[in-house]
């Protein structure tokens, strides 16, 4: 099914669910409803009322069994406007707070009832391409100032909270715990800082338990590594990601991807042997490109090469900002394959898409909001920080082309 038409069905099943709990008064959500049934009573959008046991079939629990990819017919989570990215943005551009506005409020309803002043304000219209996208909420560190109880109390906020806007959908996970202590470790910080890495994954795994999630592991874990490897603190390193992995692979309903890095970073080898040593075989693959803007087709390619190495490893490849391919400085030697922070004149890519149509990749995703700042540099704000402008210029250039020699598709 091509994006265009799987937004749409999304949209016309969101009115349906809307007429529904309009007739009857009672509370109904696309896909699991025997699940969601029981959240006036908890509480919380997503109550943790599943099945205890891994049907290894269908980890998601989804309602039709999905095949030999986990993903296939998951319904991913679309953020409202009371807390998404661009959904929030587009509020406030037609003179709505999107604070004043419950939990519950989905982007498809808020979309209809709000359509002509959206068409009408070029601003908004240009980020309605971000907004109608499933959106990735991320846990790390820095979640709630990462003390006790921190990451559990965030995990609680998304699945009680922001799921309220997209109930009985698949959300998607990622993390950032293993810079604790920054970029290129030593062996001392990384043990240094080892009690507080393993609460923090304690408390997440604590807070998901028994919900379905797809859970896309430690941004730049195996593609920012290798000076590890030189500084002899690799293997402690290693050590923390295997940590992370039995931890969430010990969860009855979690399909889990651990970052391998970029294809125009380390080498295929290299990175298997990372992924190999940290536990690869005990979660379903690995996911690429998360912190570049390299082309698909060179991601697809290269991750097929890890996944020869790492015995058939399926993965993800992030699209979120790659559209318009990589920014190639004029001095690669010295500052790197692609300029990384807040490249301009940079576009969205292919959209989000389970079997995207080569046989080792589960999907394409977006792994983060197109629009946030990469950091203070080339007039962002900090790192993680939604920036309309930056996500304005991302929709325009929009473009679903997969590379070099491929045809251009502008959407």
């Amino acid at each position: 099914m091509n994006p265009v038409s799987r937004r749409g069905i999304r949209i016309l099943a969101s009115l349906a669910v809307l007429a529904a709990m309009a007739a009857g008064g009672t509370s109904v959500a696309v896909g699991r409803t025997a699940h969601i049934g029981a959240s006036a009573a908890s509480g919380c959008a997503d109550p943790d009322n599943y099945p205890a046991q891994r049907d290894p079939s269908n980890p998601l629990d989804l309602p039709t069994p999905p095949g030999a990819d986990p993903l296939t017919g998951a319904n991913f989570f679309i953020a409202g406007p009371a807390h998404g990215a661009a959904a929030s943005t587009i509020a406030s551009l037609i003179g709505i707070d999107p604070k004043s506005l419950p939990d519950s409020v989905s982007w498809a309803q808020f979309q209809q009832q709000h359509a002509a002043a959206i068409a009408a304000n070029p601003q908004a219209a240009l980020l309605a391409k971000i907004a109608d996208e499933p959106e990735a909420n991320r846990f790390s560190l820095y979640s709630e100032g990462g003390g006790p109880g921190a990451i559990y109390g965030q995990v609680h906020k998304i699945v009680c909270d922001n799921l309220a806007a997209d109930p009985g959908t698949i959300p998607i996970f990622t993390t950032f715990f293993l810079y604790q202590a920054g970029y290129c470790e030593t062996k001392h910080e990384i043990l240094a800082h080892r009690g507080t890495f393993e609460r923090q994954i304690d408390e997440m795994a604590r807070g998901i338990d028994r919900r379905p999630a797809v859970m896309l592991l430690e941004l730049d874990a195996v593609g920012a590594s290798m000076c590890m490897q030189q500084n002899g603190a690799l293997p402690y390193w290693e050590g923390d990601m295997s940590y992370e992995i039995d931890k969430l692979a010990a969860l009855p309903h979690t399909v889990i991807y651990m970052e391998a890095g970029y294809a125009d970073g380390n080498s295929p080898r290299y990175t298997a042997r990372v992924l190999n040593a940290v536990g690869i075989n005990k979660i379903r693959g690995f996911w690429t490109n998360d912190t570049h803007e390299d082309w698909t087709i060179n991601e697809v390619h290269w991750g097929e090469r890890v996944s020869q190495l790492t015995h058939g490893a399926d993965f993800i490849v992030n699209t979120a900002t790659n559209g318009q391919g990589p920014l190639v400085p004029a001095h690669r030697v010295h500052d790197g394959n692609e300029v990384l922070c807040n490249a301009p004149d940079r576009g969205t890519g292919p959209l989000p898409q389970v079997n995207p149509g080569f046989a080792d990749v589960d999907a394409f995703l977006w792994t983060a909001p197109p629009g946030n700042s990469s950091g203070s540099c080339n007039g962002g704000p900090p790192s993680g920080t939604f920036w309309p402008a930056k996500a304005e210029s991302m929709a325009a250039l929009a473009n679903a082309r997969l590379g070099p020699g491929f045809p251009s598709q502008p959407y």
